[in-house]
Parts: structure tokens; sequence; C-alpha cells
């Protein structure tokens, strides 16, 4: 019996180490086929990356380098990026440009490389065929280009807003409406109700795009603000005019004065007057009335009830009749010590004025200046009848 027992027992135990046998066996089978098949997806795996590599390389240098082609004969291509010009705009418009190959490939670029929202407006000059990156690149420097806007001396609101909107893409309505807007003017520290003449006659710079007519506004208030800052005041007008009613009495000089010699002694004559309290009699002030600024003025003209009439009232009108210029203002702050009361414009072509203390010297002079005018026109019609 303790054999048949022995002998089962040694049966099982060799059973038992064949199935661990056979079990070991199965496993290091396995393992050895995983580690084919792993050495399998890896291989497959190197040689797709390898593949995609090779790819991307290819894609890069085809779509994103230079065209070696059209680099050996470098073409300059200008080209304005407007403002508000998304990166798929801009990518479509240097790929139909033949600036880069693909707009898709410039437009991925933008994106990976962070550049899509710091694309600058402006003006640049790109190289046909020079590749998404260096077109990407050259996008993160805008050319410095300015527009200058020349407004001259002695014009009113409107013509201001015309002048600007013939050098500017400005709506010149909208110019004009916040000039009269005394809200806004309050914003610019002008102590006025309107900035009719504040808006300082100069030359301005601005972006090549995207100007307004704030903006403009502004910089001319401003310009006035920094040029009034430098006045030299005589001390009877500092004492008598703020700088609202010295600029009230430029203006006039600025209309009255063609030649830049005689705007202190036109200024002494309008202060001469004021101190008095005579009218000024100056015709600007009631052309600026009706907007009127050629041609002879109509007697009903000159009698306008406008308290803008200065042959009819006296002191100076509730405001500017144009945006005088730094000279007109400097001789309106500081005049000429004079006597004179009056003066008349020679009409010979050169701008000048006769001045004169009494008005029967200045009755006179107007007489012969009239009578000398008259022979002038004579002569010339003759002249010129006798050239036809």
């Amino acid at each position: 019996m303790l054999r048949y027992i022995h002998k089962l027992w040694f049966t099982g135990v060799v059973a038992i180490l064949a199935a661990c046998g056979y079990c070991l066996y199965a496993f290091l089978w396995v393992i050895t086929a995983m580690r084919k098949f792993i050495v399998k997806v890896i291989t497959v795996f190197l040689l797709l990356a390898l593949c995609l590599v090779g790819a991307a390389a290819w894609s890069f240098n085809h779509y994103l380098m230079p065209d070696k082609a059209m680099a050996a004969k470098p073409v300059s291509v200008p080209v304005i990026i407007e403002r508000g010009m998304g990166p798929r705009h801009v990518a479509d418009t240097l790929a139909a440009l033949g600036i880069v190959k693909s707009s898709k490939a410039l437009y991925y670029w933008l994106r990976y490389a962070g550049i899509s929202d710091k694309i600058q407006a402006g003006r640049f000059t790109f190289i046909r065929g020079e590749g998404a990156v260096s077109a990407a690149d050259r996008l993160l420097k805008a050319e410095v280009t300015e527009r200058t806007l020349f407004v001259q001396e002695g014009l009113t609101i409107e013509q201001t807003a015309s002048k600007v909107a013939s050098q500017a893409d400005i709506d010149s309505a909208e110019f004009v409406r916040l000039c009269n807007d005394s809200a806004f003017v309050a914003t610019l520290g002008i102590q006025a109700k309107t900035l009719e003449g504040y808006l300082f006659p100069d030359t301005y710079r601005f972006p090549e795009n995207g100007v307004t007519s704030e903006m403009v506004i502004r910089r001319m208030a401003a310009r006035f603000k920094e040029a009034c800052a430098g006045l030299l005041w005589s001390k009877r007008v500092k004492d008598a005019y703020d700088l609202h009613k010295v600029v009230t009495l430029a203006s006039i000089v600025e209309k009255e004065a063609t030649l830049p010699a005689e705007r202190g002694r036109i200024a002494g004559v309008f202060h001469n007057r004021l101190r008095k309290g005579w009218p000024l009699g100056a015709d600007p002030t009631v052309r600026y009335i009706y907007r009127k600024f050629s041609g002879p003025l109509l007697v009903s003209e000159l009698n306008s009830p406008s308290p803008y009439n200065t042959r009819r009232f006296t002191g100076l009108p509730p405001g500017p009749i144009c945006s005088p210029g730094l000279g007109a203002i400097q001789a309106s702050a500081n005049p000429d010590s004079t006597e004179d009361m009056f003066f008349v414009a020679l009409w010979d072509g050169s701008g000048a004025h006769d001045f004169s203390v009494t008005n029967e010297e200045h009755d006179r002079k107007k007489l012969k200046i009239r009578k000398e005018n008259e022979i002038r026109v004579r002569n010339e019609s003759k002249a010129n009848k006798g050239i036809n």
C-alpha cells in the first residue's frame, strides 16, 4: 500500500514538474513572440517616423523656404497690409503675389510660430519667392511710412476739414461735427465753445493708414497749446485780454495782414481802436458771417446784425473767424506801439498797407490809392488789348 502511495506521489510530482515545464516553455514562447512583435512594431514605427520626417523636411524646403529659381533673380514686391486684415487674408494676399508658394503653408506657419496675432499693418517690401519663414518674419517689421498733412493759416473749420480730407481719408462732416461739439472741445483743454481759431496751422505727419478726424483734431489742438505756451505778452494786453480774446483778434490780423512784417502794426491799430471803443471795421469778419471769402460785399451784408459784424459793433466778435498762425497770435499778444488808427491796402499787388493816425489823413490816402488803382487798371486793360 505504501509502495503504491509512494509511486502515485512520485508520478504526481513528475506530472506537476512536467506541467510547470510546459508552462515555462509556453511563457518563454510568448515572450519570444512578443519580443519579435515589438521589434516589428518598433521597426514599422521608426520607418513611419522616418517617412514623416522626410515628408516634413521636403514640405518645409518646398513650401516654407525660398524658391531657389526666383531667388536667383530677386524681384521686390511692395505690399500694404491694411489694419484689420487677418492672418488668412494676409497669407492669401502673399500667395497671390508669388511671395510664398502656398497660402495654407504660410497660414499654418504663422499659427505655429505664434505670429498670427502680431502681424503689423503698414507697408512692406517682400521678395518674390522668398518663402513663408522669411515672409512671416518680415510681417513683424512694417516699414515706417507716414502721410504728410499741410494746413495753412487763415482757414475756417469747414475749410480745414476740406483741406485735411483732400490729403487723408477722413470724413470731413465728422471733422466739422467734432470741432463744433462743445463737450469734445472741453476734453482737449480748450477754453472755447468750438475749435474755430484753435486748429493750429502747421505741417503734420500721420501713419499712412488709419488716420481719423479725431486723431487729426487732437493733434492740431495739442499743437496750438504747445505753440501758445511760449507767447510773449505785453503788459497792457495781458492785463486786459485772455487767450481766447487774443486768438480772436489774431484771426482778424491773419486775414488783414498779407505781409508778415505788418502783423504787429496792424495788431497795434486794432488794439488802439478797441481801447478807444471804436468798431474794428474789419471786412473779414463780415465775410465770415456769410462765408463769402471773395468778391465785393453788398451794403446789406455790411449792415448785418450779426455780432461778428465789426463794422457795426464795437469790441471783439464772439470768437475767432479762422485759425491764425503763430505770427498773428504773437503780434496780437505783443503788438507794435503805434499811434495809427487806420490802414488801407495799396492794391498794387504787394499786399502792403498805408497807415494813418487821423481820419482825414486816411481819407486822403484812400482817395489817392483809388485813383492810382484806376489808372493802373486802365493801363493794364490797354496793354492787354494791344497784345490781343
